[in-house]
């Protein structure tokens, strides 16, 4: 069941980590920088960003602003302000664009943000490119991804299928018709199939070496973070299968990766 104030929870603490991670490394948005959060989703991130830059474009592949008879944004705002944060309608623009495609010109933010998108996007890689593409030289990019493919829960559909690593063993027409059985429509069976590119971690160590190597990017900031939705999964014999099967722990225990870029 959706749990509105835990939602307003977890993506405060997202951009919490966001503002951290660039303090770390003495990067401070400006009160008239241009920010694009790039696969956006719902807007969940871009009240509180609102706050902190001039403006902020939020791109998604689904037009949401057309959403609820064209009152999202105005339903979006309110339920920020329903949790204290002030969203400020004015700074804020949604953009229906493609990740690897985005049709903005060449060096219009002074910085981009990706919060748990990646592992959404079919080609990572190319989206990585764009979002370069699309700063300007100096700026900074930002990207976190959690749950990667490979954590307990990196299905994104374990509400559904609740064994932890089950999709790592499972052929999609299994886990889709678990996924079925315990209730899931049609839709959210086709959706596990499609809306996860399941790269696991060498995949993006491979992007970034790549966009550092021909010199487009500096990294700035790298870490990782490791665990269970549930201690309970450390138990589960899917975990010692796995690792039957060649999979590292370490890598079964990875939940997220973040990188914070300076543009080139």
């Amino acid at each position: 069941m959706y749990d509105e104030a835990e939602d307003f929870r977890e993506h405060r603490s997202e951009i919490d980590a966001f503002v951290a991670i660039l303090a770390r490394v003495d990067i401070r948005l400006s009160r008239d920088a241009l920010v694009l959060d790039a696969g956006g989703g719902q807007g969940m991130h871009v009240g509180f960003l609102s706050g902190l830059a001039g403006r902020v474009y939020c791109a998604d592949v689904i037009d949401y602003s057309s959403l609820y008879g064209g009152e999202f944004l105005k339903l979006l705002a309110e339920k920020h302000r329903r949790h204290g944060v002030e969203f400020h309608l004015d700074r804020v623009a949604f953009h229906q664009t493609d990740a690897t495609n985005l049709f903005y010109r060449d060096a219009l933010f002074d910085a981009v943000v990706s919060i748990n998108s990646f592992e959404h996007i079919g080609n990572p890689g190319k989206a990585l490119d764009e979002m370069i593409r699309v700063t300007r030289p100096g700026g900074c990019i930002y990207v976190s991804t959690d749950p990667i493919w490979t954590a307990d829960t990196g299905s994104h559909f374990f509400h559904r299928v609740r064994e932890p690593w089950a999709h790592l063993l499972c052929g999609n027409d299994e886990f889709m018709a678990r996924m079925r059985a315990d209730g899931a429509s049609e839709s959210e069976a086709r959706e596990y199939e499609t809306a996860m590119n399941r790269w696991r971690e060498k995949d993006y160590r491979a992007i970034v070496d790549a966009a550092t190597a021909r010199g487009s990017v500096t990294v700035l900031h790298h870490d990782g973070w490791s665990g269970v939705a549930d201690d309970s999964h450390l138990g589960h014999p899917n975990l010692r299968l796995l690792q039957q099967r060649g999979y590292a722990e370490s890598e079964l225990m990875l939940r997220g990766l973040r990188w914070v870029f300076r543009r080139g």
